[in-house]
């Protein structure tokens, strides 16, 4: 197993419905294959914590929205109650901290008592089990235009995918979380965009639209496996993460796409992303 440099990465973007959560999932798992990893479910939908087949967790009392509350709230020698152990559920595989129905009602405290709030997942969270317990933290956040835990997590990780669907829908959702979220970040510390990931793609020309479009743009974002001349290549598969019936199986059997189905061909672009993580950027050592 080759472990690089700890990293924590957030998946997000101001737009629902463009696989975010299959993404960071099967991210985790692939991570996994390279070291210690943990997936953070912030998004109150629990969407995540359904996916990989811990729905049950969603309605305990005690989860990350009830410790981050308190974590930030409590003197700096004093003992926390619900403690980080008491909600990361250990698993087979990667590690979870799952989401929960009342995630949001913590999140509005959060924000409405502490000045500090977007602080609050790097200092209490990530400060605590990266590079110690973790080598690797994905997030699959929130979609909600308006998100304190999505705005925590990117600033604490540093680190962003983006997974963009063939609409216009999903380009204006980045480009309002650039403006409203990364770049701000930017002005107190560094957060790195480590890839644009074309995501539930088809071989249509919505898709190549997409391709075309980030390829000119933000070409140096744009994965190989998301390069629009694959679609020209009769030798290669289209570009981006397909759309396939699989990922969606997997998610209803509680399980990430490489379990479900080990000869998916989009396995091999999973790991292209989690080595682009790994390396810290898509040209990355």
């Amino acid at each position: 197993m080759t472990v690089g440099e700890p990293r924590a990465v957030a998946v997000s973007l101001t737009k629902g419905g463009v696989g975010k959560t299959a993404v960071a999932i099967n991210l985790a798992d692939r991570l996994q294959q390279r070291g210690r990893t943990l997936l953070v479910d912030i998004d109150p939908a629990g969407n995540a914590t359904e996916g990989v087949g811990e729905a049950d967790a969603y309605d305990l009392e005690d989860h990350i929205g009830t410790y981050l509350k308190e974590a930030a709230m409590a003197d700096d020698d004093e003992t926390v109650d619900p403690s980080l152990d008491d909600i990361i559920i250990e698993r087979e595989g990667f590690d979870l901290i799952p989401s929960s129905a009342d995630l949001a009602t913590s999140e509005s405290i959060i924000d409405a008592e502490n000045r500090f709030a977007i602080l609050v997942i790097k200092q209490q969270l990530l400060d605590i089990v990266l590079g110690d317990r973790y080598d690797y933290v994905v997030f699959d956040t929130p979609g909600d235009s308006d998100s304190l835990f999505r705005e925590a997590a990117i600033f604490g990780a540093g680190n962003v995918i983006v997974p963009m669907t063939p609409a216009e829908e999903s380009v204006r959702g980045f480009e309002t979380l650039l403006k409203t979220e990364i770049v701000p970040a930017r002005d107190h510390t560094d957060v790195d965009i480590l890839a644009i990931v074309p995501n539930m793609m088809l071989s249509d020309n919505e898709s190549q639209w997409l391709c075309d479009e980030l390829n000119e743009s933000f070409g140096d974002l744009l994965p190989p496996f998301g390069h629009p001349s694959l679609f020209d290549d009769d030798e290669e598969i289209d570009p981006g993460i397909r759309q396939r019936i699989a990922f969606k199986r997997a998610w209803r059997e509680g399980v990430p796409l490489a379990e479900y189905d080990p000869d998916s061909d989009m396995i091999d672009r999973l790991d292209e992303l989690a080595d682009i993580v790994v390396r810290g950027g898509i040209n990355g050592e």
